[in-house]
């Protein structure tokens, strides 16, 4: 009878030693959600950045296409700053599926076991930490390339305006 009692006692440490730590667990998701939530907006933020360039880039691809080019590095900046803008293009992607994936995980978390929800904890935490990491690299290309539009605006576009406005005087 005495093993009976321990063992029912056992069980029921067990189980609520279980349920404790799911009830950690989602706490810890629930705490990764509002990171998600966060990566979120800053993602949005990314994109509107990035839909801004690429519009810039694409203006003055044109005019630099009817303007006399004095110096080449000009195309060469453009160049650079479009294989910058398409590595952007999948990264921005590839973040939207991820904070996608990571809102489909909230439906289905409560009913995962212990160590499943460790398993997704734990890879929502890298991916975070990918995701800022690939913020920050992002957030510095953006100021690379706006320096390089800038360059290009003093080297030829903004020349050929001057040369106008002596041809006008």
């Amino acid at each position: 009878m005495k093993k009976i009692i321990v063992l029912l006692f056992s069980a029921a440490f067990l189980i609520s030693c279980g349920d404790n730590e799911k009830e950690n667990l989602s706490k810890e998701f629930d705490d990764l959600m509002k990171q998600n939530d966060s990566l979120q907006q800053v993602h949005q933020d990314f994109k509107q950045t990035h839909d801004s360039l690429k519009q810039e880039h694409q203006g003055i691809a044109q005019e630099l296409e009817t303007a006399e080019i004095s110096d080449s590095t000009s195309l060469e900046k453009l160049a650079e700053n479009e294989v910058i803008m398409k590595k952007h293009d999948g990264i921005i992607a590839g973040h939207a599926e991820m904070i996608k994936g990571h809102q489909e995980l909230r439906n289905d978390f409560g009913n995962l076991s212990s160590k499943e929800m460790k398993a997704q904890i734990a890879k929502m935490k890298d991916v975070h930490n990918t995701m800022m990491e690939e913020h920050g690299t992002m957030r510095e290309e953006h100021d690379q390339m706006q320096k390089r539009y800038e360059d290009i605006r003093k080297k030829e576009l903004n020349k050929e305006t001057s040369e106008q406005q002596q041809e006008n005087s």
